[in-house]
């Protein structure tokens, strides 16, 4: 399928969001991802396709891609991304994933580091927009005070008390003493837990070691991002 792109938004200094136009009507749950191809010459060893998780909520009906850039480092993908103009094209294929909440009903800690935010916007956009409030925290780490997103989630916060968010800022981290703080009752709730790759695997590792049960655990990592 072909996506148009129609907007590009800038949500930091480093992060932007591009807003794409399906061809076609495209049905997903919030928290998916998508297979995006982008044709570009010449393309480096990591090719010219990527997974990422879609930002919009399945209402907007438009799909939304949030990605961070690194000038230093950037692949020839995100410089194909980054020097897209409106009504240029991108193919995708594959909605996949299940990194989604079956049950508004139960109680969540939703744990994003960085760009790991994306399918919580997801997430938190429909359910608010459903009028199907999660239940839950927020525990949202940030490099520094620029944070994505942060007043859309706050203002679905302050129409859903049941929903609390937290912000975390470098140097602090997210770590069994700030999981203590903020959730009292380690038992009850679901974890999910989105960001770059190895603070995914060790934030998930440590919520093992403090006696969250593998069924309670959904992870989303996002490959070639650092943790810091």
């Amino acid at each position: 399928m072909k996506l148009e792109l129609i907007a590009r938004k800038p949500e930091a200094p480093d992060v932007e969001s591009f807003i794409f136009k399906p061809s076609a009507p495209l049905a997903w749950k919030p928290g998916q991802y998508l297979h995006y191809v982008l044709h570009h010459e010449p393309t480096d060893d990591r090719g010219s396709d990527r997974w990422f998780s879609i930002a919009s909520a399945p209402f907007e009906k438009h799909v939304m891609l949030t990605c961070r850039f690194a000038s230093e480092r950037s692949s020839t993908f995100k410089q194909t991304l980054r020097g897209l103009k409106t009504g240029d094209t991108a193919e995708i294929t594959d909605v996949d994933g299940d990194f989604i909440v079956p049950d508004n009903d139960q109680d969540y800690v939703f744990i994003a580091g960085g760009i790991g935010i994306t399918p919580f916007r997801s997430i938190l956009k429909e359910a608010d927009h459903a009028g199907k409030p999660i239940h839950g925290r927020l525990l949202y780490a940030s490099r520094d005070q620029n944070v994505i997103f942060k007043d859309e989630l706050e203002a679905i916060a302050k129409r859903n008390p049941a929903l609390v968010i937290h912000h975390l800022f470098s140097p602090r981290r997210i770590d069994q003493d700030t999981v203590r703080e903020f959730v009292p009752d380690l038992k009850k709730p679901f974890f999910y837990v989105s960001g770059p790759e190895p603070m995914v695997e060790s934030i998930g590792k440590m919520l093992q070691e403090l006696g969250v049960a593998k069924d309670r655990l959904k992870q989303d990592w996002f490959p070639g991002y650092p943790a810091d």
